[in-house]
């Protein structure tokens, strides 16, 4: 072995697929351009943030980007920052913030990094108005699996720039990337907080806010949905709405500024024994305590970071879930398509397999990406303990109903879904396999996930 590589056990968020692989973490450009060429399979990887197999090998070596993080440059005035592949969101953030500048989309974690991000074209709670992320690169770097690097954007091979963006890691290894902040006058969120009774108030609530979000990309809305009350009340939720607060909303003698998170390099925490504690009551209790509990709140201010990334505040949720570890399943459905969210949560009760948490968004047009997730109408992502499903069969009803209705899954999250239906998921998917064979003729990148899902046929 190089000194730049060990062998280990990797997986993903979610702790329900594990590889072991050969992982090297190049620090030097002649480090990377070696690990590439010289294997004859790579998959890239980032923090390991998404939950499946996504940055799981199918053969070959793993090469880990995260020591690639520095920042490159900043222009602080037009706010456009140049960064390594492997910065996390979260660290970009705390540098940009106190200047007055922010990440114009933020998943539900910031421990992602950029060319994670880029790879799965992350969107987030504002997606009507901002857009996914890709939609705000100014240009990218991708290195082939011959040590080449080509400048892509939307005007230099706009066919490879929107095959990578969303392209889960298979068209080379991105290395850096110019983003288009937006400005911001404070680090603060002010967040309004209201509850709805019934899935069809749910839906109502966040098609009225679909209108503003399309015309005010700071407003970030989600609805946290109760899956465990049978009847008509089944789907009532908690909706957020959160938009980064202005000098004038701060209390007297409040900093702009709040006390930024510190990084702190600590183990996993570990998987509890057998099934955790996440199961059928404690689901159920949780579920109805976070509707119970969750009182109507207007102006309330918190940390934007906070208000768009809870997630980084839940470390220890996969662990929760025991040895088996979880599976995020999250779809995105048209517009028109509402009768299937009914349709889904009642199959999740009817086959006792209520999520441990649902939640549920509005989503703009899409973008130019292939393979980017996003589409015009609604997204829901339902967390279920990955031992319910281990016979491979339990969500194929759920596919069905997703690919009858125009929508999709999203790659970035899938463990399950059949291969058969990605063609219909994806209707553009042949388009991004000739560009992507272009970028990539000899088929060097893979990945667990691609090889699933036959996305390299």
């Amino acid at each position: 072995m190089t000194s730049d590589e060990t062998s280990v056990s990797l997986s993903g968020w979610g702790r329900s697929a594990h590889r072991r692989s050969i992982l090297r973490t190049p620090a030097t450009d002649a480090e990377l351009v070696e690990a590439v060429t010289a294997a004859g399979q790579v998959t890239v990887r980032g923090a390991g943030c998404s939950y499946g197999d996504a940055a799981l090998p199918a053969q070959g070596v793993v090469v880990d980007m995260t020591a690639r993080n520095r920042v490159l440059s900043f222009d602080g005035l037009k706010g456009v920052i140049v960064v390594e592949a492997g910065v996390t969101l979260g660290d970009l953030m705390d540098q940009v913030l106190p200047l007055g500048w922010a990440l114009p989309v933020l998943p539900g974690t910031a421990k992602i990094t950029v060319g994670g991000a880029l790879a799965s074209d992350v969107h987030g709670k504002n997606h009507p108005g901002a857009g996914s992320f890709g939609q705000h690169v100014i240009w990218l770097s991708l290195l082939d699996s011959e040590g080449m690097v080509a400048e892509l954007s939307a005007e230099r091979d706009s066919d490879g720039f929107w095959a990578t963006l969303g392209g889960m890691g298979l068209t080379g290894v991105i290395l850096k990337a110019a983003i288009q902040l937006q400005p911001v006058e404070t680090g603060w969120a002010r967040q309004r907080r209201r509850r709805t009774r019934s899935l069809d108030e749910t839906i109502a609530v966040l098609r009225e806010l679909a209108a503003r979000q399309e015309i005010d990309p700071d407003l970030h809305v989600v609805a946290w949905l109760d899956t465990h009350t049978p009847g008509p009340r089944l789907g009532r939720g908690v909706i957020d709405e959160s938009q980064p607060a202005q000098l004038g909303d701060l209390p007297r003698g409040v900093s702009p500024d709040p006390e930024r998170r510190r990084s702190v390099s600590r183990r996993p925490v570990r998987s509890l024994p057998g099934a955790g504690v996440v199961f059928g009551p404690t689901i159920t209790a949780a579920s109805m305590a976070r509707w119970h509990f969750a009182g109507a709140q207007d102006g309330r201010l918190l940390p934007l970071m906070s208000a768009l990334c809870p997630l980084d505040r839940a470390d220890a949720w996969p662990a929760a879930f025991g040895r088996s570890g979880l599976v995020q399943y999250q779809f995105a459905i048209p517009s028109e398509a509402t009768p299937v969210l009914r349709r889904v949560l009642a199959f999740l009760v009817g086959s006792r397999m209520s999520p441990a948490l649902t939640t549920l968004k509005n989503l703009g047009f899409g973008t130019a990406g292939p393979l980017s997730f996003p589409l015009h109408g609604w997204t829901l992502a339902a967390d279920l303990p990955a031992r319910w499903l281990r016979d491979g069969r339990t969500l194929r009803t759920i596919d069905a109903m997703v690919a009858e209705a125009g929508g999709r899954v999203y790659l970035a999250k899938d463990s399950t879904v059949d291969s058969d239906l990605i063609p219909q998921m994806y209707p553009r998917l042949k388009t991004w396999q000739r560009t992507r064979d272009r970028l990539d003729p000899d088929r060097r990148f893979n990945s667990a996930l691609a090889e699933r899902l036959h996305l390299l046929p």
